[in-house]
């Protein structure tokens, strides 16, 4: 027996100290806790966030509490979600927020965004439901073979969600986007005392701080040490890109024509310096026709005026939805054949990974893999500098 610790147990009792448990070493990913003991930091792998500003993320011992900034766009309130390690009790004091316990199990996809990163995470098992038109779009191999394996069950979309079915899936969270606060899944959903949880990606203004909320998704798993890594490593990779693309001398610079359609008319759509893909074309390092003209966010444009200050624009990429060759393009509208781009067959589009249903994997693994975009990008402005380098999402229209 060693005789130095016996009698100082027996003074730490005689003054009503309270010996501290053994510390966790990981967080706990299947399964719940046998014996609570509130000494005991249950989440010892946590997450910090430094891109993301749509997220805050605590830990308090037993539980965390995350919040939703900005759910949708003018959002009065953030969304607040209190993650209880399962085992341990509940803490007061949090009304009006959900309550989830966690590692979850069960999960419910009503986004192809989520896909990638489940997958990543090493959780598409628990993957039970996702919505239709998820289904239709979705990349993500692995999910389609739970698909065709019947292992994964279609919910509907949007505020017309099979409520039914998502009740029989029995699920521990369902994952969505909220768009207006009333008309989509969310409010159907939590009316129905089913977890429903917002995840508002898509509002960051850089791909980096879209990419992090895999952050998001890993704490309803306590996988934030695996997150952690994977997010690592798409920062540096990014970063790295980003600084090959900064190394470009001034006088080298190009001023690209960087353009979309928009839905709701023929104008053209020039982005915002301050919008994801503003930040996207500087750390790739180019300017874009019309920059100027758009500060901060992304402005309409109409055909001659783009075609007034680009036409002499050496790269063009429109950004066209399905278009995948030159005469494709050209038979939207026979003038692109005047822009300087189209006769020197520099024209690229996003549409190299793109299933049979219009899917496009740039809007699923692009979007949480940002420095495959990036790297892309770089190789076409700037060959030399990514000598040898395949493209992953985009194309040139031959």
């Amino acid at each position: 027996m060693n005789t130095f610790r016996t009698p100082l147990i027996i003074l730490w009792l005689a003054f009503g100290l309270v010996i501290p448990a053994a510390a966790q070493d990981t967080n706990v990913v299947t399964g719940c806790v046998g014996n609570f003991d509130p000494t005991v930091d249950y989440f010892p792998d946590k997450v910090e966030l430094t891109h993301a500003q749509g997220l805050e993320i605590q830990y308090f011992g037993n539980y965390k509490v995350v919040r939703t900034l900005t759910p949708y766009p003018g959002a009065p309130d953030a969304l607040e979600y209190v993650l209880v390690q399962c085992g341990t009790p509940a803490p007061e004091g949090y009304d009006g927020a959900q309550v989830i316990e966690v590692p979850i199990q069960r999960f419910v996809s009503l986004s192809t965004t989520q896909l990638p990163p489940l997958r990543d995470l090493g959780h598409l098992d628990s993957l039970i439901g996702i919505d239709s038109f998820s289904y239709q779009l979705t990349n993500t191999t692995e999910v389609l073979e739970r698909i065709a394996a019947n292992q994964v069950v279609d919910v509907g979309s949007d505020a017309g969600i099979n409520l039914e079915v998502v009740l029989d899936l029995e699920p521990d969270v369902v994952m969505g986007n909220s768009f207006d606060g009333a008309n989509d899944a969310h409010p159907v959903l939590r009316d129905a005392g089913v977890a429903s949880v917002v995840n508002s990606e898509w509002l960051e203004t850089t791909l980096l701080g879209r990419a992090e909320w895999i952050k998001f998704l890993a704490v309803f798993f306590n996988e934030e040490a695996r997150a952690n890594a994977i997010f690592d490593t798409v920062e540096s990779e990014y970063q790295a890109a980003a600084d090959l693309a900064a190394g470009v001398p001034e006088d080298e610079r190009l001023t690209i024509l960087w353009n979309s359609f928009s839905i709701y008319s023929d104008a053209w759509v020039i982005p915002g310096q301050q919008t994801w893909v503003g930040e996207l074309l500087h750390d790739a390092g180019v300017d874009y026709v019309l920059m100027d003209d758009a500060p901060d966010t992304s402005q309409n444009f109409s055909f001659e005026a783009v075609f007034d200050a680009g036409v002499d624009a050496p790269v063009w990429i429109p950004n066209a939805f399905l278009v995948n060759t030159a005469e494709e393009l050209l038979g939207q509208d026979s003038r692109y054949a005047d822009f300087a781009a189209f006769q020197s067959g520099v024209v690229y589009n996003d549409t190299n990974r793109v299933n049979a249903n219009g899917g496009n994997d740039f809007w699923e693994t692009g979007i949480n893999h940002p420095q495959l975009i990036l790297q892309d990008l770089v190789s076409i402005f700037y060959p030399d500098l990514l000598p040898g380098h395949t493209l992953m999402f985009y194309k040139k229209l031959s």
